[in-house]
């Protein structure tokens, strides 16, 4: 049996979430949760073989989970879910030690087969996803290559602060969510500016699409449709 947590937090998407993957009879979800404060405690009850966990929580991101499993005794698995297709935050999840990144655009038969794959000790991506994550080639540094030295000489703070202001988030949200003082989101800012020889959040935009980084508006950050759930 697959035991699952779940964190997510629109209600509708967590709940039928937990109701596909409970109908499954080789899954029980051992818990929900919304946010990465709700969730590291029912970690630590539960231990749980996958987590699945949306990218972006109320409180964080779904890597602020990869990040504390990686450093924790448990052997608990993350799958990341999300409404972008964004390569940036692929990459970034799966370096830190994410086992699946999943689409909310996937079929329930993608979703059920990712999570029994990561489950067996195996990673997903999602194709569409995995089609666009950069390739290692031995015909040396290839332009894209050499813009990108600046980008990894951002620490990995800076990273975080960076991917929530091209996505439009302001100074003290992005402090709210990462749970850090304003002052200091400004001095990430500044040390990320001086990094990219960039001065505005435009520039940063710019930066992230001119990389590959897919941009996501925060206007279209309505609730997100769910997995094909019609089956349920």
């Amino acid at each position: 049996m697959i035991r699952i947590l779940v964190v997510e937090d629109h209600e509708l998407v967590r709940d039928a979430l937990a109701a596909m993957l409970d109908d499954s009879p080789d899954m029980e979800v051992v818990g929900v949760a919304s946010t990465v404060g709700e969730a590291t405690p029912l970690l630590e009850q539960h231990s749980p073989d996958i987590v699945l966990a949306d990218l972006s929580l109320g409180d964080g991101s779904a890597l602020e989970l990869v990040r504390w499993v990686r450093t924790s005794r448990f052997k608990t698995r993350i799958v990341v879910i999300t409404g972008f297709n964004n390569t940036f935050a692929a990459v970034e999840a799966l370096a830190d030690g994410a086992m699946g990144y999943l689409l909310k655009a996937q079929s329930s038969a993608e979703l059920l087969a990712a999570i029994r794959a990561v489950a067996d000790g195996q990673s997903y991506v999602a194709p569409e996803v995995a089609a666009k994550l950069p390739r290692p080639s031995g015909a040396g540094p290839s332009v894209r290559a050499k813009r990108s030295r600046g980008f990894e000489s951002l620490s990995r703070r800076e990273r975080e602060v960076f991917r929530q202001a091209v996505e439009g988030y302001a100074t003290s949200e992005i402090a709210r969510r990462l749970c850090i003082s304003p002052k200091t989101v400004e001095a990430h800012r500044t040390n990320i500016n001086r990094k990219l020889a960039v001065r505005t959040t435009a520039d940063l935009v710019r930066f992230a699409v001119s990389h590959g980084i897919v941009v996501a508006p925060r206007a279209t950050e309505a609730p997100p449709a769910t997995p094909d759930v019609s089956a349920i």
